[in-house]
């Protein structure tokens, strides 16, 4: 009896022993268990790694250089340079006007361009042969590989001349036209010449059909230096005459004289802008090499080999009430046949 109960004992006793055993065996914490449904979303920082700018090389812009000798002619200056400035801003050039003591320094340079005579074009056109010179009013400058000759300051007035005979006998209704041009001049003669030529162009002898029946075109010459003791009486015996258009030629274009052609309701024409014009004035007869320079612009920077082009005559000034559109247009059309050579202003022999 005793033995049963002590063999109890000791299967209870090794029981207990067994289950503590087993439970040591156990991991001490619960391993968590992930839903297979669930991820994790959160993701790493982005670093964001700075690109940097690709660079281009810059280069030089191109420039036009425009030179002018000291006292040379405003507005052909002023016409020249109008031009460039369109002409560079359109072809994303630079414009630098200088005087011609710094043209040593020639760094990509794409065309000088020069007016007067004071600068001596071919001497630097013959030291810079890859850069194309354009000479403006200048009559020392010749034609070459790379210069540009843009009109001729004696074929040049002489046209201003003709053109202004021309106009003179167009506008007046009975062909009474007359010149009063300066008497210091050289080209005097020439003036003369060229404007009796251009009025006979249009009238042929000038006949008037009304009274008083003088010969036309008629002409006088004035000293610029006296003109304030000898204009008065120059302006009475046209008035006298019946001078219908008069073209006062230069320096003559002052106030007095003017003033004494409006008393006799003369039309006044110039190649020279008046200080004043009165309701008399008709138009300016003057070149404009800036519009030549804009129709030779390609064909330098095409590489054309060096010429020269006439200057082309424009009427600035115009009073559209003196000279109609359809008087402009003949204008206009003779000009442009002078400018071709199809008309001469020079005495045929």
């Amino acid at each position: 009896m005793k033995n049963i109960k002590l063999r109890n004992w000791l299967i209870i006793i090794a029981s207990i022993a067994l289950v503590f055993i087993f439970s040591a065996c156990e991991p001490s914490s619960a391993v968590e268990t992930i839903d297979p449904g669930e991820t994790n979303t959160e993701t790493p920082p982005k670093v964001e790694t700075e690109i940097p700018p690709t660079l281009t090389p810059t280069q030089d812009v191109q420039k036009v250089i425009l030179i002018s000798d000291q006292g040379g002619d405003e507005l052909t200056l002023s016409q020249v340079q109008t031009a460039l400035e369109t002409l560079t801003a359109e072809a994303g050039y630079a414009l630098e006007i200088m005087g011609q003591a710094s043209l040593e320094a020639m760094t990509g340079v794409l065309m000088v361009v020069s007016i007067g005579e004071d600068v001596d074009v071919n001497n630097f056109a013959q030291r810079y042969p890859e850069v194309p010179f354009v000479a403006v009013d200048n009559a020392n400058a010749v034609p070459a590989s790379n210069v540009h000759v843009i009109g001729d300051p004696i074929v040049d007035q002489q046209n201003r001349a003709f053109m202004a005979g021309y106009m003179a006998a167009l506008l007046s209704e009975d062909y009474k036209a007359a010149a009063l041009v300066p008497s210091e001049t050289d080209a005097t003669e020439i003036v003369l010449e060229s404007f009796v030529i251009g009025a006979r162009f249009f009238c042929g002898l000038c006949q008037p059909k009304y009274p008083p029946y003088q010969s036309f075109p008629q002409w006088q010459t004035l000293p610029v230096e006296n003109i304030e003791e000898k204009y008065q009486s120059i302006i009475d015996n046209f008035g006298n005459s019946g001078v219908e258009v008069l073209f006062v030629q230069g320096d003559l274009a002052a106030s007095p004289v003017m003033n004494a052609a409006s008393d006799y309701g003369m039309v006044v024409l110039s190649d020279q802008s008046p200080e004043m014009r009165l309701n008399n004035y008709a138009g300016t007869i003057i070149n404009d090499p800036g519009q030549a320079l804009m129709g030779l612009w390609s064909e330098i920077l095409n590489g054309r080999e060096g010429t020269r082009v006439p200057a082309l005559i424009i009427l600035a000034d115009r009073d559209p009430d003196l000279v109609s559109e359809g008087r402009y247009s003949m204008f206009l059309e003779m000009a442009e046949n002078l400018q071709n050579g199809l008309v001469s202003a020079e005495a045929v022999p």
